[in-house]
């Protein structure tokens, strides 16, 4: 039983891993539609930041830059239950403007939930 519950969590950090690749890629690509579908219905954090807002402020930056380019790293992922998880991340954010590049280093955390259709974003953006 132990070992099938393993085997589900690496099951589990594979399906979050592969989600949060899908966001660096959308935002690379200015694809509000893909970052958006990463984001659970009703997406509203403690923050107070609801789905509307967090949509709004993505299509502000894909506007405001030419180029840009968003890549993750040293990544840990904590299930907190079978539905719960968050992921504590660095990523490097590029942006071009007027032919400069510009670059942001941020650490986040993120939370998420898995849903029928699978893990989504729930807060922390």
């Amino acid at each position: 039983m132990l070992l099938s519950i393993a085997a589900c969590s690496g099951y589990d950090k594979n399906e979050i891993n592969a989600l949060l690749d899908a966001r660096d890629i959308a935002v690379s690509n200015h694809n509000i539609r893909d970052y958006d579908d990463l984001l659970i219905p009703g997406y509203h954090d403690q923050a107070g930041q609801s789905e509307f807002d967090i949509v709004s402020k993505m299509n502000k930056l894909f506007a405001q830059f030419e180029k840009i380019e968003m890549i993750s790293s040293n990544r840990v992922i904590r299930l907190l239950d079978n539905k719960h998880a968050e992921c504590e991340q660095s990523y490097l954010l590029r942006v071009k403007a007027d032919g400069t590049w510009r670059q942001l280093n941020q650490r986040e955390r993120i939370t998420l939930i898995k849903i029928n259709s699978g893990w989504k974003i729930s807060g922390g953006l």
